[in-house]
């Protein structure tokens, strides 16, 4: 892409122009206050965010009103009212800074989780009450700078319940028909509109549909959308709702489900109304220019994307695409905020949600001399950062290739996010001219040292568990990389033992090879999973529902022969055997202590990172502890 492309061309919402088609999409990333203002670590968030050169930047869930005293110091969000009026506009003037317009997306914190059947049916004059709540904080955000209000009309949001026919059984002029069921909405932009006048747009978050029977369907929202279409300056279209866990993938899809899954709703919606439409979920820059060009929408909105790279619209503006690291999917950032309520972190941009953690991105007053043995992606992040560093870096892998176990990671057909990371990873490593990468070359102690190093990286992984088998050394028993990587024929019937997240994503892909699969585990039902993120578990769980692959818990693995699996019940103690033609073990990983200890005293400075330092093997785990081993160097 290039300056011409559709996607930077400028725009204009309502009262507002906009320099690009990029909408930074809402989400809260827990990093305010406790006290709810804008705290040092929110601000430099929001500046790295406007620093993208996205043309919005939205602040993501702001309560219209201040919180429940139980919630005062768990949700760390802001709030739109009077006494943090100095914070709004603090956000609104970091955003300018980098000429990005401020957006605030409103939410009545009294509701927001609260039962639709219960908000759909307050009385009338709490319904007003909460109309005035979301004037009135128009109002002030205008007032403090902001450009865009952004109302969330969407995933079972106060709005919305009032439109639904499955939660609205109101009898007055709210309830009933869907004309009535629409003046909710309506009255609250017009408040909102008359509160801030031309002063600023208004833009209005929508569910598409909302997936469930008898809930709303694309239809009745496309009325919707046309009822109050002149109430608006821009229709933000999703999908989905907070209230059902199985839905919540369809919020932020997985890498099971392809990108852009919101584009075709989208495209209806905008061919019905006047307004100008964004989409959000799964949508990159490459995506986005496309459907804009095409004219299926005209903006998207995005946050995931942006996450993984705070500079990726600079650099597709700048014809750099090649640079732009690529967002996984993994959902780690949606998952610690929506799931555990912690600060958000990215599993790829180790900088995200901890920008102050560090110092600025710059040349170390001293040029080291840095060995990194390991090629994976700890050791790619780690050679990568300390080169960005100014130091020069000797990276030793014992392949013919860089990317280690990532190379498994992002062998299954559906995980085409996680190989353009890894070919992101592998390119910039390599055309990094303070890295000289010494590909089949399996580093000693003794080379190392020869190397006279200021400082050691040591990233050299995990060993996978595979206990010995009468089986053992035959082709009924392989290792789940192997499988993954085409390295070992399965056979079409499979059993997969190992119900964590990389032996379900083995059992889906093996599925849609169509192998029969089935997956076993000693461990209970409620546990399968629980080392991968919740969100996009749940959409792993429901894709191996699709595609037939049984889960069946609490059976130990004893024996793997001729026959199959011999396994024995947790519960009960009785065995059996499961007959399979390819037994696949994916019993995680160790450390070789021995192997990995054996780099102490090489020099002054010996670290280690990933798998070598660490349990649990995940992407997270390498690139952070490579990233802040790297930085240490600083």
């Amino acid at each position: 892409m290039d300056k011409n492309s559709a996607i930077f061309q400028p725009i204009r919402i309502g009262p507002v122009t906009v320099k690009n088609r990029v909408e930074v999409a809402p989400a809260c990333p827990f990093l305010a206050s406790h006290g709810r203002d804008f705290s040092i670590e929110l601000r430099e968030y929001v500046r790295s965010l406007a620093k993208s050169g996205a043309g919005i930047v939205n602040t993501g869930l702001t309560g219209c009103t201040p919180p429940a005293p139980e919630m005062q110091l768990g949700f760390r969000s802001m709030t739109a009212s009077f006494m943090f009026g100095s914070d709004l506009n603090e956000f609104a003037e970091v955003c300018h800074r980098y000429g990005a317009k401020a957006s605030i997306e409103l939410i009545h914190r009294d509701y927001m989780g609260a039962a639709p059947g219960v908000t759909a049916n307050i009385p009338i004059e709490k319904l007003k009450s909460v109309i005035n709540d979301f004037a009135a904080a128009a109002e002030l955000a205008v007032r403090k700078g902001f450009d865009i209000i952004c109302i969330h009309g969407g995933h079972g949001n106060v709005p919305s319940t009032f439109f639904s026919a499955m939660h609205n059984k109101r009898t007055d002029e709210y309830g009933g028909s869907l004309e009535k069921r629409c003046r909710f909405g309506a009255e609250l932009l017009d408040a909102v509109r008359a509160a801030i006048g031309d002063k600023a747009a208004i833009s209005y978050r929508i569910s598409a549909e909302e997936m469930l029977p008898g809930w709303t369907t694309l239809e009745e929202t496309i009325e919707y959308c046309k009822a109050i279409q002149d109430k608006i300056d821009l229709l933000s279209v999703s999908r989905g709702l907070l209230e059902s866990r199985e839905l919540l993938p369809y919020l932020n899809a997985p890498p099971y489900f392809p990108r852009g899954i919101n584009l075709p709703f989208a495209r209806q919606i905008k061919a019905a109304i006047s307004t100008p439409v964004t989409v959000v979920n799964a949508m990159n820059l490459k995506l986005g220019d496309e459907a804009i060009a095409r004219g299926d929408v005209d903006m998207v909105s995005m946050v995931r994307t942006i996450y993984a790279d705070t500079d990726c619209v600079n650099k597709a503006r700048k014809g750099r695409d090649e640079e732009i690291r690529p967002c996984v999917r993994c959902n780690n950032c949606i998952g610690r905020t929506h799931s555990l309520g912690v600060s958000v972190r990215c599993a790829v941009n180790p900088l995200l949600g901890r920008e102050t953690h560090f110092p600025p991105l710059r040349r170390a007053d001293r040029r080291l001399k840095v060995v990194v043995v390991g090629g994976g992606p700890g050791g790619m992040e780690a050679a990568r950062t300390a080169a960005l560093l100014g130091h020069a870096v000797v990276l030793f892998e014992k392949g013919d290739r860089l990317g280690g176990s990532l190379t498994y990671a992002a062998a299954p057909e559906f995980k085409d996010d996680m190989r353009a990371y890894l070919d992101w990873s592998v390119r910039m490593a390599e055309r990094d001219e303070n890295i000289d990468v010494r590909l089949g070359r399996q580093a000693t102690p003794d080379m190392v040292s020869g190397e006279k190093p200021d400082a050691v990286i040591v990233a050299i992984g995990a060993k996978p568990v595979i206990p010995a088998f009468s089986a053992t050394g035959t082709p009924k028993v392989a290792w789940v990389g192997d499988a993954e990587t085409g390295r070992a024929d399965t056979g079409r019937d499979v059993l997969i033992v190992g119900a964590g997240f990389t032996g379900l994503e083995a059992g889906l892909s093996m599925a849609k090879k169509g192998k029969s699969v089935k997956i076993i585990d000693m461990i209970p039902r409620e546990e399968v999973g629980r080392d991968g993120v919740e969100i996009s578990m749940i959409g792993l769980e429901q894709e191996l529902k699709k595609a037939g692959v049984d889960v069946e818990c609490g059976l130990r693995l004893i024996d793997i022969n001729n026959d199959g699996a011999v396994v024995e019940s947790t519960a009960t103690g009785d065995r059996k055997t499961i007959p399979a033609d390819t037994v696949v073990l994916s019993l995680g990983v160790k450390a070789d202590e021995e192997e990995v200890r054996a780099f102490d005293g090489v020099c002054a400075e010996v670290m280690y990172i990933g798998d070598c330092a660490a349990s649990g093997g995940t992407l997270y785990n390498a690139i952070h502890t490579a990233f802040d081993a790297a930085m240490s160097l600083a």
